[in-house]
């Protein structure tokens, strides 16, 4: 007895996965794409940043690959009538074609030779102009999407300006394979008197070639990503980002690199910088924290230092740049030093506080600022060993900057981020934690 014939395609999931790791490699670079290739201009997705279209299309082939790998087709019955299988299968197969079509459109690369090809198919159609792409949204539209209503390819692939499709089957039965010489048969009724329609014969290794096909022009985008990522590399590092200047105040400095950072890798660390800038201008009303605060004030200098280097080289890895070597966190020194987090035993206990002292920080109504008053004020015995605090006259900016020096010497007190990246100097640190691991020298 002859077996029952089934179908299951095989995307190689690794191939999302390169273009994955390459994003990601240069993340803040890609999100410089700031609005859709001219391709979209006539579209809805026109406006949109085109980094949510990247993300969205990546997930959404990751995701939609390892479904229709797992998809076994032909072992529906005749229950239902039609092929639901096949019909659910090349909706999602579509879904990833239009994918990388359109991360394809965002790098800028040119598909139109692949967009010719007729390879998979073979189907020229009437006027000898139709081509696999044609043919797939044709099978897609008669038997899937538009099934009572195909007519797009009038004169190509259909006899009449409109075409619909009752069923689709497989062709399983003896009686139908001596009919139709493939896998799937779908009827096209032309809505013409006596006729009798058209018989659209489907071959599974035909489809499967060229959904293969499509899915592997990933390459050839992964190729024009990377493509881009030089490119924006070497026109920006070709702009100049100057030191500090005779005549410009430490603000300007600061607000100069903010503007050159926006222009290279987007708004994610706006508000480092203005933090950045109350960080190196602190006077502490009460001098015993004088000293902590001048430290602190030199390590975001030593932060911002490092932030000139990479928005010279473009590059946010080593320790030119990130401060350390092979931090896991992907963060650097500049990025670390406002958060300040460093695994301390003795801010064990402490997560909620820590999260609610950020009501300090001039973004919150009265009632949340009073609320970071009494989270800080329970972490006194902590925190107050590094600097005093003075519940009753300092501010809320003050009272949270001072949060911030106190976090920020505890780190260096400790194996973390934070204390790889700081030199040992007493510039920087106090003098209990001149050695990485805490001690004095």
């Amino acid at each position: 007895m002859e077996c029952e014939k089934t179908f299951q395609i095989h995307l190689d999931p690794a191939l999302i996965e390169r273009f994955h790791d390459l994003l990601g490699r240069h993340e803040h670079i890609s999100e410089q794409i700031s609005f859709v290739e001219k391709a979209f201009e006539k579209k809805k997705f026109r406006g949109l940043p085109a980094w949510d279209c990247i993300c969205s299309c990546e997930h959404r082939i990751r995701d939609t690959v390892a479904y229709l790998n797992e998809q076994v087709l032909g072992t529906a019955t005749y229950e239902y009538g039609s092929a639901f299988d096949f019909i659910n299968f090349i909706n999602n197969a579509a879904t990833v074609i239009d994918c990388v079509d359109m991360l394809a459109r965002i790098f800028g690369v040119d598909l139109s030779e692949e967009n010719d090809r007729t390879g998979a198919f073979s189907q020229l159609g009437r006027n000898g102009k139709g081509t696999d792409q044609k043919y797939f949204r044709f099978i897609r539209s008669l038997c899937a999407v538009h099934p009572v209503e195909t007519s797009r390819y009038a004169g190509e692939y259909q006899s009449s300006g409109l075409v619909t499709c009752p069923y689709i089957t497989w062709v399983k039965e003896p009686i139908f394979k001596t009919m139709w010489d493939c896998d799937l048969h779908a009827h096209a009724f032309t809505n013409a008197p006596n006729s009798w329609g058209d018989d659209v014969c489907i071959h599974m290794d035909q489809v499967f070639d060229y959904i293969e096909f499509r899915y592997g022009l990933l390459e050839k985008v992964i190729e024009g990503l990377g493509r881009f990522q030089r490119e924006a590399i070497a026109r920006f590092c070709s702009i100049p980002v100057p030191d500090r200047g005779g005549n410009e105040t430490e603000g300007e400095f600061i607000d100069r690199l903010k503007s050159a950072e926006l222009e290279r890798f987007g708004s994610s660390n706006d508000f480092i910088y203005d933090f950045a800038k109350k960080a190196v201008s602190f006077v502490p009303s009460n001098e015993v924290n004088l000293s902590a605060a001048r430290r602190y004030a030199e390590a975001w200098r030593h932060a911002l230092g490092l932030q000139l280097n990479i928005l010279r080289d473009m590059s946010r890895e080593g320790l030119e740049h990130a401060g350390i070597e092979g931090d896991e966190t992907d963060w650097i020194l500049f990025e670390h030093l406002l958060f300040s987090h460093s695994g301390a035993q003795e801010l064990r206990g402490f997560e909620y506080n820590l999260e609610k002292i950020h009501y300090l920080d001039g973004e919150h109504g009265p009632s949340d600022a009073n609320w970071g008053r009494i989270k800080l004020r329970e972490m006194d015995d902590v925190l107050g060993r590094r600097v005093v605090f003075d519940y009753e006259s300092d501010s809320d900016d003050e009272l949270y900057m001072l949060s911030r020096i106190a976090l920020y010497e505890i780190a260096l007190m400790h194996p973390c981020e934070i204390n790889d990246a700081i030199p040992l100097d007493l510039k920087y640190r106090p003098a209990d934690a001149m050695t990485r691991d805490g001690g004095r020298l």
